[in-house]
């Protein structure tokens, strides 16, 4: 099939930029000793978490209604669901061999996902009922999946070259992409009411109203954009694989690209952290990094050398959620455990002596303290500035409120 053949394309691309990171790695044998400190630094921030079901591929992963996180499992046909501590469920997929690649959160509370090798779109429920709908074209090979305006959800067909649009009800409509070969792979909502996507093998960043008209702007470097987000700036954010990249698109078409320090990163997904900027996954680099709105990029390694990240989303928790394919792990980062980080805790209900403890753990310091002189009892917080969650630099101090 055509899909599979563009996963397995991405994954040989993979597997020739490993083996040259591994060859400037071994060349350059300063930089592999920092690579290794800097390892060691953020390792702490990261809990690895082994999926029951042995060679499954974890590919997506996305927050869903219930407080938890789903995630498709390519290699074995199945869905997963991990909890904020880790403990994973799996519910297979009713059609074999089913590939399902994408997930997201649906407009009707379920969780819709795309089955790659067996040309359906998925539908599953927090409880774990599974749905599925076959579409019309044959070998359409579905990818990306997205919410979309008026209910619907919308997807992308990297063999058939289209986008799709799948009602509750599972009425699917499909619009051609102009551009022919043009791969579309991811796919999300942008604040302007449309669709926008990647032309993975067009060089092109689609973007496709509700009724279907569809607009393509080409990447000035050319480099197979992949993962696409919405960013808090209003603008959309996508990796670009092979020109090792960082795009960003305004709702007008004006494209701006931002270089990846990492050698042969494989930048893939990506995703709105809980700091407000944005945090994509390095499969090559086996590395997390982390992009401001402003285009500064921090990187951070995983503690496993051949991590290869793909999928990442913020979770409900306040961390950062990722899938590894290869080792077979979903992955829970805690921002505020990375060098360089301070995710300000909640504080509210605290002693100043439980206070103190708690912004030593997340990297922050303690501020100005407002306190009755002569207090007739026990003191806590009652207000804190900067806000909980907000994840700022190492050492950042927080005034307190005690009452």
């Amino acid at each position: 099939m055509i899909g599979g053949a563009l996963h397995r394309r991405r994954a040989s691309v993979h597997g020739r930029g490993v083996l040259a990171a591994v060859a400037v790695c071994v060349s350059l044998l300063v930089a592999l000793v920092c690579a290794h400190g800097a390892v060691g630094a953020s390792a702490r921030a990261f809990t690895e978490f082994l999926v029951p079901t042995a060679n499954s591929e974890p590919d997506e992963i996305t927050a869903g209604p219930d407080g938890n996180l789903w995630f498709t499992e390519y290699g074995m046909g199945k869905i997963g669901r991990i909890t904020p501590r880790g403990r994973i469920s799996e519910f297979p997929i009713p059609t074999a061999n089913s590939g399902p690649t994408g997930i997201a959160l649906g407009p009707d509370g379920n969780l819709w996902f795309t089955e790659a090798r067996t040309n359906k779109i998925g539908r599953i429920t927090p409880s774990g009922t599974i749905g599925e709908f076959a579409l019309p074209t044959a070998a359409s090979s579905p990818h990306g999946i997205a919410a979309g305006p008026q209910g619907s959800v919308w997807f992308t067909e990297a063999g058939a070259d289209k986008i799709g649009r799948i009602t509750p009800s599972g009425t699917v409509s499909e619009f051609p992409i102009p551009t022919a070969a043009s791969g579309p792979d991811g796919i999300v909502a942008g604040r302007d009411g449309n669709l926008w996507f990647t032309e993975y093998g067009a060089h092109k960043i689609g973007r496709i109203t509700p009724s279907g008209t569809i607009s393509e702007f080409p990447v000035p470097k050319e480099g197979f954009p992949e993962g696409i987000t919405a960013g808090p700036d209003g603008n959309l954010w996508f990796t670009v694989q092979s020109t090792n990249q960082i795009g960003r698109i305004t709702p007008k078409g004006r494209i701006s690209q931002f270089p990846i320090p990492a050698l042969a990163s494989g930048a893939r997904g990506i995703a709105v952290g809980p700091d407000g900027n944005l945090w994509f996954t390095e499969t090559l680099a086996s590395k997390i990094a982390q992009i401001t709105p402003s285009g500064t990029i921090s990187e951070f390694p995983t503690p496993a050398e051949e991590a290869r990240p793909r999928g990442i989303t913020a979770g409900p928790d306040g961390n950062l959620w990722l899938t590894e394919g290869f080792p077979n792990k979903i992955v829970r980062v805690q921002p505020g455990l990375l060098p360089g980080r301070c995710v300000v805790p909640k504080l509210r209900g605290k002693t100043l002596a439980q206070a103190r403890q708690l912004l030593a753990r997340a990297h922050c310091r303690l501020g100005r303290v407002a306190a009755p002189a002569r207090p007739k009892h026990k003191l806590l917080v009652v207000s804190q500035s900067p806000a909980a969650k907000k994840v700022l630099r190492s050492g950042t101090k927080v005034s307190l409120r005690l009452a």
